[in-house]
């Protein structure tokens, strides 16, 4: 274990707002990557004035903000002057990585598309992340549309398949098509850094928030191309039982997939007469859904929740209570896994965030400060694009950063 994490050497560049970039960035600066964010001069990410704000005496700082950018660098440019320009291109010689989320033909306006970084670093992985898609030989037609984490999820099916039968699709409740995007992306950085090590050549990547949502939604769209059948939101038609039940002080989230856990189930509940031909396969139980729900619930309605899973865990059988932010926050065993972890700050001193969910034997996640606006601007034009002194005070003066 070195100390530096597993991607220590390996330069990233986030050219990036909102939340699907930089969360991609921040998994590899968790993992000893070093991150330079580029935020607008002035203004700096727009995710820095959304709530919640958190107060330490007059000084303030965006919760937002920090859930996404731990142990990064912050360099202000101001992109509409040449001088910014020849900012953003000196770092992306530099780079082995550029995550980039800017609204598509951002960065063409600016004449930093793909065919810019290649001839600036060959061995450069551009990862682009877009709602819709930006590589020209799979453009769709909704190319040009911006996209956010709903659009992304409702597009998606996600929405389709959350909520109650009777009700109106339900966001999910948690940003995936951002933070999911964020983690697709991840995983393709390292594809192509991957790459350009073995071959010494860059790579385009292209990741499209559309395209991560149809891929977290497979098993509706895949049951859909085998069989024509739309999936959608109320009991399953393939597996019962499956869902949350409702015990004495809350509720417990099951699933019996097989004809052997239906088998310890109805041992579990002492009901072996459901064990016959009717009920032995999922769709069969699936289709007798209003009869078993009934007998269910009565088992569970004198039982707490931890005395729902008790009961079928002896069995053998998958279950948890559903918890909330605060369950999750006390719960024993996310403590052992280290989930929650503190990070030092500029304002409040010191905060609790959600930490990696890798757990590597040989190396431990790598856990820094979220940077102030600009933070770094003096040492990384100074020391990695050897600009004098005279020249910075210059760029101040402008205002390029």
């Amino acid at each position: 274990m070195n100390g530096k994490g597993i991607l220590d050497g390996v330069r990233v560049l986030g050219i990036e707002q909102q939340v699907a970039a930089p969360y991609c960035t921040m998994m590899l600066a968790d993992q000893g990557a070093e991150v330079i964010k580029v935020e607008r001069a002035g203004s700096g990410d727009s995710a820095r004035e959304m709530a919640p704000i958190l107060k330490n005496g007059e000084n303030t700082t965006s919760g937002y903000f920090m859930r996404f950018n731990r142990n990064k660098k912050s360099v202000t440019v101001d992109f509409s002057k040449p001088e910014g320009i020849e900012i953003l291109k000196g770092l992306i010689a530099k780079s082995d990585i550029i995550v980039e989320n800017f609204k598509p033909g951002m960065m063409e306006k600016f004449k930093l598309g793909y065919d810019v970084i290649r001839e600036i670093n060959p061995k450069g992985v551009y990862v682009a992340i877009s709602g819709f898609g930006r590589l020209p030989k799979k453009q769709g037609p909704f190319a040009k549309r911006t996209a956010y984490d709903i659009v992304a999820q409702a597009m998606g099916g996600l929405m389709h398949l959350a909520g109650q039968v009777d009700g109106p699709p339900t966001w999910l409740g948690v940003a995936i098509g951002d933070v999911g995007t964020g983690v697709f992306a991840a995983n393709a950085a390292l594809l192509g850094y991957i790459k350009a090590l073995k071959t010494g050549q860059g790579e385009f990547i292209d990741v499209a928030m559309y395209d991560c949502m149809i891929a977290l939604a497979e098993r509706a769209h895949n049951v859909y191309s085998f069989t024509g059948k739309i999936l959608s939101r109320g009991p399953d038609p393939l597996i019962c039982p499956w869902g949350p039940f409702e015990a004495k002080d809350g509720y417990v989230a099951l699933i019996v997939p097989t004809q052997a856990m239906w088998v310890k189930f109805c041992k579990a509940i002492k009901r072996e007469d459901l064990i016959n031909e009717e009920l032995d396969s999922g769709p069969k139980r699936a289709a007798k859904i209003n009869m078993l729900m009934p007998i269910i619930k009565e088992w569970m309605a004198d039982k707490t929740k931890n005395e729902v899973c008790e009961i079928l865990m002896a069995e053998g059988l998958p279950c948890g209570p559903v918890q909330n932010s605060q369950d999750v926050f006390n719960c024993p065993h996310v403590k052992a896994r280290e989930m929650f972890v503190t990070i030092p700050d500029t304002v409040m001193g010191e905060v609790t965030v959600v930490g990696s969910p890798y757990k590597l034997d040989g190396e431990e996640p790598i856990y820094g400060a979220v940077p102030q606006l600009g933070a770094d601007n003096d040492e990384i034009l100074s020391q990695l694009l050897k600009y004098d002194e005279n020249k910075i005070a210059e760029l101040k003066t402008k205002k390029v950063i």
